[in-house]
């Protein structure tokens, strides 16, 4: 991976809470928890979720974790997952509200 090494400043109180979080959530180290932060506020940027998928994308793949009577499907690498997943939707049942 091709990096680029920025030097900032910041209020000693904004570094001093942003170390806290780091502690909280275990951050290796301040360019770990820097390097997350900027990801974030690229993926909003672009209407992704925190994980990086579209909010449909991901809403669909967390509802077929959830369902354990949901069919199985098997993706061959070939082709758009994404496409994949939406052509591939599952028959519902009778008391589904979707």
């Amino acid at each position: 991976m091709d990096t680029m090494t920025i030097n900032i400043s910041l209020p000693k109180a904004m570094y001093a809470d942003a170390k806290k979080i780091m502690a909280k959530q275990r951050y290796a180290s301040f360019s770990e928890f820097l390097r997350e932060q900027v990801r974030q506020a690229i993926y909003q940027a672009k209407g992704l979720t925190v994980n990086g998928f579209t909010p449909e994308f991901e809403a669909e793949v967390l509802r077929r974790a959830n369902d354990p009577y949901a069919e199985v499907f098997h993706w061959d690498g070939k082709g758009s997952l994404h496409d994949f997943m939406m052509s591939n939707q599952p028959k519902r049942r009778k008391n589904d509200k979707h």
